[in-house]
């Protein structure tokens, strides 16, 4: 009988542990890194809702916790090793400064290993899991709670504060016209251009009326006038009708 039963025990320490379906894995992974196990259930892909008894579900599987177990463990190893290499190196730091009479390089090299060995406390060490979210949230209430009062009006004791008289308003300087920006070179160009226009529209309207009240006062100059300029010379500069003595030729008609 007892060989029967140390054959089976052989036969079951010699079975390879099952193997793990992707999301359960991936679940143990996440809870090894630190993950509750609410949302390492919803990280590997299981059902949003019943995430909370999937974990619990999972974790209760003796190849599921043994992976997360090995994991851990393997992770804590790698820490562990880096944590090694940092101090062998923090101690040929300390050697050396040692060797160069560097008091202050020696210190800190020796305040570093101790904190890497966890000999001196550091800051303070993040717990996992629904410890870490409880613990968040309480902080996050708390700062609620801080702003809220820090939101609070205060309200000063009433202390009496006779009015001022008001001031006269004081005289107000008008503003200097601005100064009129100079024109660019193809506004001053249109410009001149436009009084030249208009000088020679008024020189012509000019011409048109000594011309017509020349010959409507005197049609028998019509034979001596040959061109509109020619009307001009019987008028001053006002456009008046000069006396017929002042007229072109005047003094032969006298």
């Amino acid at each position: 009988m007892s060989q029967s039963a140390e054959a089976s025990a052989e036969t079951l320490s010699s079975c390879p542990p099952p193997t793990l379906s992707h999301r359960q894995e991936a679940f143990a992974r996440h809870v090894a890194s630190g993950t509750t196990l609410t949302d390492a259930a919803r990280l590997a892909g299981y059902a949003w809702d019943s995430a909370r008894q999937t974990g619990s579900r999972l974790m209760k599987e003796p190849h599921v916790a043994a992976r997360v177990a090995d994991l851990t463990h393997a992770k804590e190893d790698q820490r562990q090793g880096e944590l090694d290499e940092l101090v062998g190196g923090l101690k040929r730091v300390m050697i050396d400064a040692m060797a160069r009479k560097n008091d202050f390089a020696a210190l800190r090299a020796i305040d570093m290993i101790a904190r890497l060995r966890g000999i001196v406390p550091t800051t303070a060490k993040r717990s996992s899991g629904i410890a870490a979210a409880l613990e968040e949230m309480r902080q996050c209430q708390e700062d609620d709670t801080e702003a809220e009062a820090a939101d609070v009006d205060f309200t000063p004791e009433t202390v009496f504060d006779p009015p001022m008289p008001p001031e006269h308003p004081r005289l107000v300087e008008p503003m200097p016209a601005p100064e009129p920006e100079p024109a660019s070179p193809a506004q001053a160009s249109a410009q001149a251009r436009a009084t030249a226009n208009e000088a020679t529209r008024a020189a012509v309207r000019r011409k048109l009326f000594c011309y017509e009240h020349l010959l409507t006062r005197h049609p028998e100059l019509s034979s001596q006038i040959h061109d509109l300029s020619d009307a001009l010379a019987y008028f001053d500069d006002g456009d008046t009708l000069l006396p017929p003595e002042l007229w072109p030729g005047g003094a032969d008609r006298r």
